[in-house]
């Protein structure tokens, strides 16, 4: 039983860095399409948004299957965070929309997930050895 409580704090921590990279994949996907449209442009700080999204989405499936790399999806979140902090401070300047505190926000929870699962995701040997036979009893 304490074992689980470990690793619901791991999959809390998760859980919070996919649903907060979900909101902003929606988020941008609004303004590509915007650009599609024809309405506006698409800013340089959008395309690195969405270069970082799909990358930090690649890097949570590779978690998923090797769990002894989870310490990249909490550096990939904490780099995402950051990021979209930086643009939100860029497009509050400029006077955009309210969207950006949203963004700030998710920006915040980014990096606070990361942290969280950096400290909480080290998984001992016995911990990795128990997901690699779940993951090969799953597969069969």
């Amino acid at each position: 039983m304490i074992a689980l409580g470990l690793h619901i704090k791991t999959n809390i921590g998760f859980l919070i860095i996919f649903f907060s990279v979900i909101v902003l994949a929606i988020m941008q996907g609004g303004s590509i399409s915007n650009a599609i449209i024809g309405r506006e442009g698409v800013q340089g700080n959008e395309i690195q948004q969405i270069a970082f999204i799909i990358l930090t989405l690649f890097i949570l499936v590779v978690a998923t299957l090797h769990p002894d790399k989870l310490y990249l999806s909490a550096y990939s979140s904490m780099t995402l965070g950051l990021i979209v902090i930086i643009s939100a401070f860029f497009n509050i300047y400029r006077g955009e929309d309210g969207l950006n505190i949203l963004q700030f926000i998710l920006g915040v929870i980014l990096i606070i997930g990361g942290v969280v699962l950096f400290r909480k995701g080290k998984l001992s040997q016995e911990d990795k050895k128990l997901v690699y036979e779940g993951i090969k009893n799953y597969k069969k």
